[in-house]
Formats: structure tokens, sequence, C-alpha cells
């Protein structure tokens, strides 16, 4: 087998088996529901926890806190995967669960469809780059009325980059899932994507000669003139638990904030706190280089909320409103 088939061969096999982000496969077919239960303290209530062995930097702060041991004095953990997109929107829709982490559209998409859902903590900012093989790293103005290849299929970055490009400038985009994407990269049927961490790194692992072009964030900053981040990403709870446990909802928000601070220099420390169940999804050295393009932060949903709305009407597309009313905030 010759150096490109090898290549080939091996990205399959590591995208099959799931080293990309909360967004950026729509897999996990395969996983059993319920992983773990964390504590066994009869007296104390159970949370359920719904969310993926694949987010990265989103959740490192929530397993930090829990690490810690002062939560699990408190409260037990249940710990459930969601599946895919589809299948953590029907669990919003029914009122399953008393955590979740997903994409903060997502979130506001099941809450007015009437789920129970508060927006929490956000936690998930920078994701999209372009990546190229390309002699010169890439930016998004060499595509202006052009093609280019991005993945996953329905990725937020889409709806985000057809609202602040200028309307003589559009780009052709055009839909992959991930290991087809990166097939076509290695064999040179196309030279350039955008995609989102952590799927960034490993092609840049695995891709010969494709370099890290320009953010999307970095793009969309500069047309709201705000940070170069979006709130794209994060935790939420189940309303009917925050009206039932206000205190340890506070309580956990609390410490989750206060793991992100301690973090917030070396976030790298918090990888050690991931459950080593997630190990098979994504590893630790992957997470560890992803996070060198992240951005490690966690605010109050309530506190971004004028942010989060200005990201909202961006992500629904040109000539859209989204109304975001203050009781979908937890606070």
């Amino acid at each position: 087998m010759g150096p490109m088939k090898r290549s080939i061969h091996f990205l399959v096999l590591i995208l099959a088996a799931g080293l990309v982000s909360a967004g950026a496969f729509q897999a996990l077919t395969r996983t059993p529901e319920t992983m773990f239960t964390l504590g066994n303290n009869p007296d104390l209530p159970v949370l359920t926890f719904y969310t993926t062995g694949l987010a990265t930097t989103p959740q490192i702060a929530f397993w930090h806190a829990v690490d810690k041991g002062r939560i699990l004095e408190k409260c037990n953990i249940k710990v459930i995967l969601w599946k895919n997109l589809d299948d953590l929107r029907g669990i919003l829709l029914a009122g399953k669960g008393d955590l979740w982490l997903g994409h903060t559209d997502g979130f506001v998409q099941a809450a007015r469809r009437g789920a129970p859902v508060r927006l929490m903590i956000t936690t998930g900012w920078r994701k999209f780059y372009l990546v190229s093989t390309r002699a010169a790293p890439a930016r998004f103005n060499e595509f202006y009325g052009d093609s280019l290849a991005f993945a996953p299929p329905g990725s937020p970055a889409i709806p985000i980059l057809r609202h602040i490009l200028p309307d003589r400038q559009k780009i052709i985009f055009l839909s992959h899932e991930p290991r087809q994407l990166a097939v076509k990269l290695i064999q040179g049927d196309i030279t350039s994507a955008l995609v989102p961490e952590p799927l960034v790194t490993t092609l840049l692992e695995k891709v010969p000669g494709l370099k890290q072009g320009q953010s999307l964030e970095d793009l969309y900053g500069r047309y709201t003139k705000g940070p170069a981040r979006m709130p794209i990403a994060g935790l939420a709870v189940n309303a009917a638990t925050a009206d039932r446990y206000p205190k340890l909802i506070a309580f956990l928000a609390k410490e989750i904030l206060a793991s992100a601070l301690v973090l917030s220099n070396d976030p790298a420390q918090g990888i050690a706190s991931l459950p080593t169940a997630f190990e098979s999804f994504v590893s630790r050295d992957l997470i560890r280089k992803s996070l060198t393009r992240d951005l490690f932060l966690a605010q109050k949903s309530y506190e971004i909320r004028d942010e989060i709305r200005q990201y909202l009407c961006l992500a629904t597309g040109p000539g859209k409103e989204m109304v975001l009313p203050d009781t979908i905030f937890w606070r």
C-alpha cells in the first residue's frame, strides 16, 4: 500500500471513529445510551446530563468542576450520550434530562417550539477555520465568486457567511460529510475547505501539505465590530429542574465558572478531568492540540444575551429576525 493510500485508509478509520467536534459528525449510532453515573448517594438528587463524547472545549470546565468533588457532595450525575443532532433535538423537545450540552441555535430552536430549555453557560466560541493545500494560507476573499467545500452538512458557519459576505462576492458552498471531504483533500480533488475544530486538527495532521487558513470568527468580529468570537455552544438547563433545585443549579453554575477561571491561562490542565470513556471518541493529545486554535471561556449566557441575539440573527440567514425573550435564559 502506497503512502497516499495509507493516509486515506488511516484517516477514514479515525474519522469513522468519531474524532470530531460535537457538531462535526452526526454519528454515534453505536454508542450505548447510558454511559455512567457519578455518585451513588441515595439521599441526593440525580441530575441527568445529556452530552457527547465528541465535544472538546465546551465541556472541559464542566468536567473539571465535577472532578473537584464538591458537586458530587450535592447531587449524583447520570451521563447519557446523545447520538446526533436530531437525537438531541428530540430529547430537548421531550423535556428529557436536566442538563444538556449542545449548540446555542439548537437550544433556541427547541425553546421556540415549546421545549423547557434555558440557556445557562456559553462555552464554545472559536471553531471554524479554512484549511488548504495551496501554497499560502487560505482567506475567504479568495473564494468570492467561486466554490468552497465545507463539512459537516448543516454547519452553522454557512448561514453566517451568507449573511456577512457582500452580495457581489458570494461563495458557492459545497456540502460534504467529513470523511468524504478528507478523502477528497488527500486525493487532490479539492484544495480547500471550511471545517470546525477538532476536525481541523485531525486534518492538519493527516493530510499532506494542508495548512490552516483564516478563521471565520475573525471575519465575524470585523463584521460586527466586536470580539473575534461567536457564542456557538454551551450548557443549558431544564426549566423544571431549575425551578425544582434553584440552589443546586446556582451552585453548579458557580463551580463551572470557577473552574473556567482557574483553567483560563492553561485550559490543557482540564483535559485530565474529562471522563476516560471519552477517549474512544477524541484522544487527549488531539484535544490538547485543538485547544491552541480555540478560545477557552465560560460566560453566563444571560450576561451576554445581546451578543447571543446578534449571533442568532446572523445565523438564521439574511432578512430573518430572531426574537429572543429574556425568559429563555437561566439566571
